[in-house]
């Protein structure tokens, strides 16, 4: 009966020690290994023209409108830091930091707290570091994103966030 009962306390300890673990390696180890650099020169959109590798779907410059601002740090997980500016049909991430995570996108949101809100889903993160781009679909009036969301979608939570000014 004493044996039993040891097999029970020693397979109770053994599953609480792997429950205190898993957020150690899903928040610790995991996002040293998905962090990835990209480094893309400045796009330029003509006013005349779409660029030759934009479909009809995506971007269509406005020059007239430029919005910028820096990412923020939201706790020791949720980092990131850089410039991120929206112009011309374009959004660029410019010299970022942004702490890894799984499954990350980018949004433009109607919210300046850090939360998605109504959003325009421009598509998974290109990297964590280093500078990109991307085309904003047509149609997007660039004045009602007021921030830009770096949001992880496989635990539902903002990574990092600039508000547009």
């Amino acid at each position: 009966m004493k044996l039993k009962k040891r097999w029970v306390v020693a397979a109770g300890v053994t599953a609480l020690a792997a429950v205190l673990l898993i957020p150690v390696v899903l928040f610790g180890i995991i996002p040293l290994f998905v962090r990835s650099t990209l480094n893309e020169p400045p796009m330029v959109l003509s006013s005349s023209a779409p660029p030759a590798s934009a479909s009809s779907s995506e971007a269509i410059p406005t020059p007239s409108l430029h919005f910028a601002g820096d990412l923020r740090r939201i706790d020791r997980v949720h980092y990131g830091s850089g410039r991120v500016t929206l112009a011309g049909g374009v959004l660029r991430f410019e010299n970022v930091d942004i702490a890894g995570a799984p499954n990350m996108y980018v949004y433009l949101s109607d919210r300046v707290d850090g939360q998605p809100g109504s959003f325009i889903d421009i598509g998974p993160l290109k990297a964590t570091n280093g500078s990109f781009n991307y085309l904003v679909p047509a149609g997007v009036a660039s004045g009602s994103a007021r921030s830009v969301v770096v949001w992880c979608r496989a635990f539902s939570v903002t990574v990092t966030f600039a508000v547009l000014a």
